[in-house]
């Protein structure tokens, strides 16, 4: 499967939890897809279960990303700065 079919651009990393997904890209910046029943993809919105496209990660202004990983119902992000 290309990551371009599910609206994933410009990926230099993939990451993949149980029931959802990450990708970074070139710019550092990271987006997630799949379960959010508990609010694991990061995306500030409670309310949506689940996303079939890849939304954008709320971070601080400014941080970029350099590594995602994830379980079941968590995540966890790594800074480009450690």
């Amino acid at each position: 499967m290309k990551l371009d079919s599910v609206g994933a651009k410009n990926a230099v990393d993939i990451f993949a939890a149980k029931h959802h997904s990450f990708y970074v890209n070139k710019e550092g910046d990271a987006f997630a897809w799949g379960l959010n029943n508990h609010g694991q993809l990061g995306i500030g919105n409670l309310e949506t279960n689940m996303t079939a496209i890849p939304t954008p990660i709320k971070f601080e202004k400014g941080l970029k990303i350099h590594a995602l990983a994830g379980g079941e119902h968590h995540s966890i992000a790594l800074t480009q700065a450690g």
